[in-house]
């Protein structure tokens, strides 16, 4: 009895033995899973550089500030035929050009729609007086005066056709008056005119006369020093 007894007892010590065993197998930390290999950064997709930026065709300027030439003149005056200031502009580069005719069919034109146009009737007077017209050119000047009596250029213009009418004393007074009005007309850079106008000294004196001053030789002050 106590044989077989010892042998089961043993037999049932080795079973829990190794059932014991095989607990602490299972309970052992098993080491640590592998990490999985680290990521190989994904190489970055290029980047286009940005586009340079298109240059944007300049806005167009007002219309009255878009230089004046004979095609945008004449689309001017297609869109409005009875504008005197485009009339008046148009003859200004009909007249540069040496169409004289044509310059003044639309200075006259450009005073008939506007009679108190005072520029357009000293540039008709011009054209007239280059077409040897001096009678209707004084007109034009004497009209263009009336309506704007500091209108120094007009006066200017007056004096040349008095004078080669042979009215020399009114010729006189017309160039003083413009001068005092604007004494640039005597630069020739200004008024190219005056460099073959032979009147220039007699006008000069006389003005030097009418204000206050003598014929004699002049006499020089000492006081104060």
């Amino acid at each position: 009895m106590i044989g077989q007894a010892g042998r089961q007892f043993a037999t049932l010590v080795a079973l829990v033995t190794l059932a014991s065993g095989s607990a602490a197998l299972a309970q052992e930390p098993t080491a640590p899973p592998s990490q999985p290999p680290s990521a190989v950064p994904a190489e970055p997709e290029p980047v286009e550089p940005p586009a340079a930026p298109v240059a944007k065709a300049p806005a167009r300027k007002p219309d009255s500030a878009v230089p004046l030439d004979l095609d945008i003149l004449s689309e001017k005056l297609a869109r409005h035929p009875d504008n005197p200031y485009l009339l008046n502009e148009m003859g200004n580069l009909l007249l540069k050009q040496g169409r004289r005719k044509e310059a003044e069919t639309r200075y006259a034109r450009a005073v008939k729609l506007d009679r108190d146009f005072a520029a357009a009737w000293n540039n008709l007077g011009v054209v007239r007086y280059a077409l040897g017209r001096k009678s209707e050119a004084k007109l034009a000047y004497r009209k263009a005066v009336a309506i704007q009596p500091n209108y120094a250029l007009a006066w200017y213009n007056l004096g040349v056709v008095l004078d080669a009418s042979n009215f020399y004393t009114e010729a006189i007074k017309a160039y003083e008056r413009a001068f005092a009005l604007d004494p640039g007309l005597l630069d020739v850079r200004k008024n190219p005119q005056v460099a073959s106008n032979n009147r220039i000294p007699a006008v000069m004196a006389q003005t030097y006369i009418d204000r206050g001053g003598t014929v004699v030789f002049p006499v020089e002050s000492s006081y104060p020093q």
